[in-house]
């Protein structure tokens, strides 16, 4: 189902492998958990917080994805994509930069709304969703230059070692995809 080789992300290029080719502990402790979770990140966050959860949309815009992104999709690379980029924050801080692929052939039908998502999390949808079905993790080590500068602003490290993950959601028989980069900020 998935090759073994590393996986482009986008210009800056971590390597994206499959979760089961990283050895447990090269995995951080504090992250490994999180990371390998397969259950909603927007509901452990909101519990983790207290309630103290909110998501701040950096940017959303109709776009072409990255390479791997379309082959992690499985569609063409000339299809147009619904690019959306956010913070969730917990407690005011930013904790985890997500960054959404929406193809515009899965914007259709039930799944129309979500051209206009504005700072709803993804997330709720997508687990409270039936039939929802996700592809395995992909894991990535990566670091804050490998963000988008709005993504970086507001962390007071600059320079971290940052950890991610991104996987292939499939709703209503149509695919989607979801990265999810753990920054210094958060606190398991």
């Amino acid at each position: 189902m998935y090759d073994q080789l590393p996986i482009r992300f986008h210009p800056q290029s971590p390597n994206w492998r499959d979760f089961h080719t990283w050895f447990s502990h090269d995995l951080p402790i504090a992250n490994r958990e999180w990371l390998l979770d397969g259950s909603s990140l927007t509901k452990r966050l909101i519990k983790t917080s207290n309630n103290q959860f909110s998501v701040q949309v950096l940017r959303q815009q109709w776009d072409n994805a990255a390479l791997s992104e379309y082959d992690l999709l499985r569609i063409s690379p000339r299809q147009r994509c619904l690019i959306r980029e956010v913070l969730l924050l917990c407690h005011g801080q930013p904790w985890v930069y997500a960054r959404s692929v929406l193809p515009i052939s899965s914007l259709t039908g039930e799944l129309r709304h979500l051209r206009h998502f504005d700072n709803r999390p993804l997330g709720q949808l997508l687990f409270n969703t039936p039939g929802m079905h996700r592809s395995p993790f992909q894991i990535a080590c990566l670091t804050t230059s490998d963000l988008p500068l709005q993504a970086t602003l507001s962390l007071k490290e600059k320079n971290s070692t940052l950890w991610g993950r991104r996987s292939r959601f499939v709703i209503y028989n149509k695919p989607l995809l979801v990265s999810e980069i753990f920054l210094p900020n958060f606190q398991a």
